[in-house]
């Protein structure tokens, strides 16, 4: 995979990341809108975290094996972890924020500053514009390298729902401002708007972290690409029985254990005859892997 192309998509969307930052931090300023706020921040949390990403990808291209044997695409999934940890923190605290808001408003009314509706909406309409153009110049740049990118995915997610919770926050604004029998709450409604679009947009980032972890622990969670690799075995060497296929993804790197059941007596060179085919075979099909078979005698898989 052409790192190169991964950091230039990165470097190109973090400057869009630095301009939503200081936008979301100007405009919250002048409108008192905690939404605005969660805005910038999670723009500021997406370019601290593609300045991480750019590092990690120049480690993986500049890897000395020495060290590093089987490279640090570690470090990837260890940043996509890392990552989703702090949107959900930042989520959370959204929530507990907007709670205190709803918790005073209840108190005491008039303690909630007025939030400035033109400037929500014009933040709004910025921001929605931004993430959509840094979702697509993500995508554009994966779909160049075959979606081999982990850390492209996971920035074209996160600039997903900061569009979406842009463009969501605005209308539903204009709705609490218009709508008659919510505009008693328009003076919370930035904290109302919060929780929801919150609770509603946390799904993708426990997703993602839980797959991490999943990862990190070596799960069997690939289960269609080992039937997949059983398959294109079976078809090219039918005598050879398929013990077990195990596939685990660490970023761009992929590693294949597989162990293989024969009858019979073989010499040490024919075991490496076979496995060299077999490695040949499998790296026609999938890229940048890592490859381990063992043979066993004839057993029955438990």
């Amino acid at each position: 995979m052409d790192l190169s192309i991964e950091q230039k998509a990165l470097k190109r969307g973090n400057l869009l990341n630095l301009l939503m930052t200081i936008i979301g931090i100007i405009l919250f300023i002048f409108s008192k809108s905690k939404a605005v706020l969660i805005d910038g921040l999670f723009s500021f949390i997406q370019f601290i975290s593609v300045v991480v990403a750019i590092k990690i990808s120049k480690d993986i291209e500049t890897s000395s094996r020495k060290q590093y044997p089987l490279g640090q695409y570690s470090k990837e999934t260890l940043y996509v972890l890392f990552k989703s940890i702090l949107i959900i923190i930042l989520l959370v605290s959204s929530i507990f924020s907007s709670i205190t808001t709803i918790s005073a408003f209840i108190s005491n009314p008039n303690q909630i500053p007025e939030v400035n509706l033109k400037l929500i909406i014009l933040n709004g309409t910025l921001m929605t514009i931004l993430c959509f153009a840094l979702y697509l110049i993500y995508k554009h740049y994966n779909k160049k390298i075959n979606n081999c990118s982990e850390v492209l995915k996971s920035e074209a997610i996160g600039a997903n729902i900061d569009a979406l919770l842009s463009l969501g926050t605005s209308i539903a604004f204009i709705l609490f401002n218009v709508i008659p029998f919510l505009k008693p709450l328009f003076p919370i409604s930035d904290a109302i708007l919060v929780i929801i679009l919150t609770m509603f947009f946390a799904y993708q980032p426990i997703k993602l972290l839980k797959n991490q972890i999943n990862i990190l622990t070596y799960k069997r969670i690939h289960y269609k690409s080992e039937q997949e690799l059983a398959s294109l075995i079976n078809y090219n060497y039918p005598e050879i029985k398929i013990y077990d296929i195990f596939i685990s993804k660490l970023g761009k790197f992929t590693e294949i254990y597989i162990t293989l059941s024969l009858n019979g007596k073989f010499s040490i060179d024919e075991l490496d005859t076979l496995r060299h085919k077999l490695k040949k075979l499998i790296n026609s099909k999938v890229i940048n892997t890592q490859i381990f078979i063992t043979f066993t005698n004839a057993l029955k898989k438990n």
